[in-house]
């Protein structure tokens, strides 16, 4: 974890499962409050030769343009960092955990951005039990508490999936933090 963007590059070692940049939530809190009490929702597809003109249409109007800008940067830096053709966009307002229980992702790479409330959470390579992925088995008391690792608002991530070349089966074992009641969180994740 750095202050400094340049150490999301870091995740195309191979040793690297998470790389995190440390920065402030660059959108007013007043914002993220006026998007999720919209119940934002935007799922989209971003062709990489057009990112700011496709935000633009996934998410409309004056009040976002703060959100767009910095949607614009991060979908930018992902598709430069892949040399991918196109990004999938997701912007997400949550009063609760999308994704309760711990779980890998079965994509190559995401990128984490929680501009409200608390970040995704994640459990260190050498933390994850075996079994603990096993569906319908109890989480719970599996896993060490004080091993959970958790992004704070602003903070970006990256995340391998399963599907990273050379990496099957060892994707991120992260999950959706618990929210208090009335808590809200505003979530993106760009996936190539």
């Amino acid at each position: 974890m750095r202050d400094d963007a340049a150490v999301l590059a870091d995740v195309m070692m191979d040793p690297v499962q998470v790389a995190v940049w440390d920065r402030r939530s660059p959108i007013d809190p007043q914002r993220v409050t006026l998007a999720c009490s919209r119940k934002m929702a935007i799922k989209s597809w971003l062709d990489a030769s057009d990112l700011t003109g496709s935000i633009a249409r996934s998410l409309p109007g004056e009040d976002f343009a703060p959100l767009r800008e910095d949607l614009a940067l991060l979908a930018e830096m992902m598709a430069c960092l892949f040399g991918t053709t196109g990004v999938g966009l997701r912007v997400t307002a949550l009063e609760k955990p999308m994704c309760p229980r711990f779980h890998v992702d079965r994509i190559p790479v995401r990128m984490l951005c929680t501009y409200g409330g608390p970040g995704s959470q994640w459990l260190p390579a050498p933390s994850v039990p075996a079994g603990l992925l096993v569906p319908g088995v109890d989480q719970e008391g599996r896993y060490a508490a004080d091993s959970v690792q958790q992004l704070q608002a602003g903070q970006v991530a990256l995340f391998k999936g399963d599907t990273w070349r050379d990496n099957p089966g060892s994707g991120v074992v992260h999950r959706s933090p618990p929210v208090s009641p009335g808590q809200q969180r505003l979530l993106v994740t760009l996936d190539i």
